[in-house]
């Protein structure tokens, strides 16, 4: 009797999921697009695998949207889906990878985005003119979420062909690389940079309790613009290397 009632009920769920993949994902998407938030179009393939042209997000174009669910999760109690996002999009976002959620919550696998240097720096206005060059791109190597941060996360932050302009001339940074870690909420990133204008480090902490500290320094080199070096004696005297040190330290 067991076995007739196993049988029985995997044949149902094969049923239902055979159901589920051949819905033309039109129209889930055209219930999905009845709000403000989000419009999509050109949709094309199933619920389980499809396309869309175009999604606008809040009235932003950001570009046309791939998903893949992955069948041998589910096997394993995990829904996951496989996306690729951006291209021919406004904001010079891109990105893909695997998003899931499982018992233990959301996560994230494989995942990498990218997005223009002054696309990024317009989310958060500065008080001087200055103007950012270059592609930042996030890398997640894999990625568990707990309140309030991560439950662990291992990744990489670079901005390649960094650049800076302002009044005071250009300053090109080169590549940026950091690394990125957390483990039970506790969040690290930590970086460094070198070109022949300047050199610099970087570390940050984000804590539970969502108070936070970082540490810096730079150091002008040989090409620094003398424009800018002008500018140093505000800022306060170097240590005995020549480096400027920052520290920081206070609550989200």
């Amino acid at each position: 009797m067991k076995k007739k009632l196993l049988y029985s009920g995997f044949l149902v769920m094969v049923f239902l999921i055979s159901v589920v993949a051949h819905i033309p994902a039109s129209l889930v998407m055209n219930q999905l697009s009845s709000s403000e938030v989000m419009r999509v179009t050109g949709v094309d393939g199933t619920v389980w695998s499809g396309s869309a042209q175009q999604l606008f997000w809040q009235g932003q174009n950001v570009g046309d949207l791939n998903w893949d669910i992955q069948v041998l999760q589910l096997l394993m109690a995990k829904f996951e889906v496989a996306v690729r996002f951006g291209r021919g999009g406004d904001m010079g976002v891109r990105g893909k990878g695997n998003l899931g959620l499982g018992f233990a919550g959301p996560y994230a696998d494989k995942v990498v985005v990218s997005v223009a240097a002054n696309k990024l720096a317009a989310l958060f206005p500065l008080p001087v003119p200055v103007t950012f060059q270059g592609q930042v791109e996030l890398s997640l190597n894999h990625y568990r979420y707990d309140s309030p941060w991560c439950e662990s996360a291992e990744g990489s932050l670079a901005w390649t062909h960094g650049r800076v302009d302002s009044p005071l001339g250009e300053l090109s940074l080169g590549p940026v690389v950091a690394d990125l870690q957390c483990q039970s909420n506790q969040m690290t990133l930590n970086g460094q940079q070198n070109s022949e204008q300047m050199s610099s480090e970087f570390a940050l902490q984000l804590q539970p309790d969502m108070s936070y500290s970082a540490k810096a320094w730079f150091k002008p080199e040989a090409q620094f613009p003398p424009e800018m070096a002008e500018q140093l004696q505000w800022i306060g005297a170097p240590d005995n290397q020549g480096k400027y040190q920052f520290n920081y330290q206070g609550q989200l």
